[in-house]
């Protein structure tokens, strides 16, 4: 009578944020191969998912077999911006659109009116569910999924996250940043788009 969740879950996830803020890790490798030589430090990429995270498929339409399929992300293809995943099974690569990936990280509950045990548990995204937009999230201690809203779900400093119906500046939405801050007075994120753009976005206007 084990944890059916521990193989899901297993130490690897959210492995991504135990990255120090700004190392991407391909600057570091490429620094280790070239004998330690100095190479010019690459420029953070604050709407790319970091290398690593580990996600699964959804979505997929010619490849629908592969949907649910866990992997992880190897690398960020701008010019097609499209995303190198490598699956967990197969070792298989597959480059797919950003839309197309569930990044399973470690949230926090936060603000449920109807279960407040519930507030301030941590737990792991496991699905996305568009058509109710409500996130299936595991709670180890509680050894159950509970399904909620993204309002309700505080995302980890570092999470790579998209802006979704904000409806004061439209032309942000479905964009991608990464988040600084949570300011829980007014359940609101700090979300930094790019090396010169920080906006403060309502938690529920972010989803992953």
């Amino acid at each position: 009578g084990g944890d059916p969740f521990s193989s899901f879950l297993g130490s690897s996830m959210g492995g991504s944020s135990m990255r120090p803020p700004g190392m991407g890790g391909s600057s570091m490798a490429m620094g280790n191969q070239m004998g330690g030589m100095r190479q010019p430090s690459v420029k953070k990429e604050y709407n790319v998912i970091p290398r690593g995270t580990i996600i699964s498929l959804k979505d997929l339409v010619n490849k629908s077999d592969l949907n649910g399929d866990r992997g992880s992300v190897k690398q960020y293809v701008r010019q097609s911006n499209r995303y190198v995943v490598e699956l967990e099974d197969s070792e298989e690569t597959l480059s797919v659109k950003p839309e197309n990936i569930l990044q399973h990280v470690h949230v926090t509950i936060h603000d449920i009116q109807s279960q407040r045990e519930l507030n301030g548990k941590t737990g792991t995204v496991i699905t996305w569910f568009p058509t109710t937009e409500r996130y299936n999230i595991y709670v180890a201690s509680l050894k159950k999924v509970v399904s909620l809203k993204p309002g309700n779900v505080v995302l980890e400093t570092g999470v790579v996250a998209r802006v979704n119906g904000l409806e004061s500046r439209p032309e942000l939405n479905g964009k991608w940043g990464t988040i600084k801050d949570w300011i829980r007075d007014s359940n609101k994120y700090n979300v930094q788009l790019s090396g010169s753009q920080i906006i403060r976005v309502k938690v529920e206007n972010m989803i992953l």
